[in-house]
C-alpha cells in the first residue's frame, strides 16, 4: 500500500488501512472503495491523506507500533485524567492514574513486541483531530526513544507517564491564546510559559507521582543550551526525561496542523531536530532520534534528484536518509524498477529532493 495526499485521492481508490474518528469509532474499513462523497467528508474532517491499496504498491506494508485500540484507549484515559484534575475531582485521581499507568505499560509492551527498529510517524498522524492525540503521540515517541537508549522498563514507564501528562497545564490557559492564529504578544507568551508550572502545581495536590515525573513535566521546555524555561537550566541540569520529551514534543508539534501554521513534512522536521542538536536538544539524544524516527515513512511518494519519483518500500536504521525506493513507471520508462539508495553504487549521487504527504 502507499500513502496518498487527500488532494490526490480519487474516486475508486481502495482504502489500505482503516480510518478512525473521535472517540475511536471506525470511519472507513480497510478495503473500502472510495466515492466522491466520502472523499469530500474526509477533506472536511481534516485528514491529510490515507493509505490506499493498488497493484504497484503491493507488498509495502507499514505497521503501526501500537494498535488503534490502544491509541484511542490512551487518548480517552488522558482525557478523563485531565478533565477530573482540572475540575478538582480528586476522588478520581487514583483510579484515573491507574488507568493511565495500565495504558502506558500496554504502549511500551506493544512497541517492544512490534520489533520495529524505526517508527513511521505517518502512522500516528492519520487520525481525525483529537484534543488529546498530541499527548499520546509524545508518549509513544518518547518511549520509542527511551527504548533506543536501552532504558529499563521501570524507567520507560516513568518517561511515558511524564510524556503523556506533559501538557496538562495547558488546560488552564485561555483557549483564545492557545489557538490564536497570529503571532503571540510578549504578554501572551508569558502566559503560555506558565503552563508547565501550573500543571505540576495541580499534580502536586496529590503526592502519588514520582518526583522525577513531575520534575520532567515542569522542565520539558528547558533547552540544552540554557535558553528555555522556566529556570533556564542547561545540559545535564535538565532531567533526561524532560530532554527527551522536549525533543519529541517539538517534532510532533511542527508536523501537526495548528491554527497559526501549516504542518511541515517529516523530512523537514527531521532536519530541524538535527539542526538544533547542541542548542535546543541533547546531541546524544538527537543521534538516537535520527536512527529511530524515519524522515521518509514507508509508503510515501518521493521525488529523487534524478527526476524520477517512487514509493519508499524499506528503511534502514543506520541509513534513514537512504531508503529503498520503488520507481513509478512513466511513458519514457514503463517498467518499474527499484533503487537502493543505501547500497546501489550507481545511485550514490542520487538524493531525495521532496516528499509528498
Amino acid at each position: 500500500m502507499r500513502f496518498i495526499s487527500i488532494n490526490n485521492v480519487t474516486e475508486g481508490m481502495i482504502v489500505g488501512k482503516p480510518l478512525y474518528g473521535r472517540a475511536g469509532h471506525l470511519l472507513i474499513q480497510s478495503g473500502t472503495e472510495l466515492t466522491q462523497s466520502v472523499i469530500l467528508k474526509l477533506k472536511i474532517t481534516g485528514y491529510r491523506g490515507l493509505y490506499i491499496k493498488d497493484t504497484f504498491s503491493e507488498g509495502i506494508a507499514p505497521e503501526d507500533v501500537i494498535s488503534d485500540k490502544t491509541r484511542h484507549e490512551a487518548a480517552e484515559s488522558v482525557r478523563k485524567f485531565i478533565e477530573n484534575t482540572v475540575t478538582e475531582k480528586s476522588k478520581y485521581f487514583q483510579s484515573d492514574l491507574k488507568e493511565i499507568s495500565n495504558v502506558i505499560n500496554k504502549i511500551i509492551d506493544e512497541i517492544m513486541r512490534s520489533g520495529s527498529s524505526v517508527i513511521n510517524v505517518i502512522d500516528m498522524k492519520n487520525f481525525d483531530e483529537y484534543t488529546y492525540e498530541h499527548s499520546v503521540n509524545v508518549c509513544v515517541l518518547a518511549c520509542f526513544i527511551g527504548i533506543g537508549c536501552d532504558m529499563p522498563q521501570t524507567e520507560l514507564y516513568k518517561l511515558g507517564l511524564a510524556a503523556i501528562l506533559h501538557d496538562i497545564g495547558k488546560m488552564f490557559i485561555d483557549e483564545k491564546i492557545l489557538n490564536k492564529p497570529d503571532r503571540l504578544t510578549a504578554e501572551e507568551f508569558e502566559i503560555i510559559k506558565t503552563h508547565s508550572t501550573i500543571g505540576v502545581e495541580m499534580l502536586n495536590l496529590n503526592n502519588d507521582l514520582p518526583p522525577t515525573v513531575t520534575a520532567s513535566i515542569l522542565q520539558h521546555h528547558e533547552k540544552y543550551d540554557g535558553s528555555g524555561y522556566p529556570f533556564g537550566k542547561a545540559g545535564k541540569e535538565i532531567p533526561v526525561y524532560a530532554q527527551i520529551i522536549s525533543m519529541v514534543d517539538v517534532y510532533d508539534a511542527i508536523t501537526t496542523n495548528r491554527p497559526y501554521r501549516s504542518p511541515i513534512s517529516s523530512s523537514e522536521a527531521y532536519e530541524y531536530i538535527s539542526g538544533n542538536s547542541g542548542q535546543a536538544f541533547n546531541p546524544e539524544l538527537v543521534q538516537v532520534f535520527l536512527r529511530k524516527i524515519t524522515p521518509f515513512p514507508l509508503g510515501v511518494q518521493v521525488l529523487l534528484s534524478n527526476g524520477q519519483t517512487g514509493i519508499v518500500c524499506k528503511n534502514y536504521e543506520s541509513h534513514l536518509l537512504r531508503p529503498l525506493v520503488k520507481i513509478i513507471p512513466t511513458e519514457e520508462n514503463p517498467t518499474p524498477g527499484v533503487i537502493d539508495l543505501r547500497s546501489d553504487t550507481d545511485s550514490y549521487n542520487i538524493t531525495i529532493k521532496k516528499i509528498f504527504m
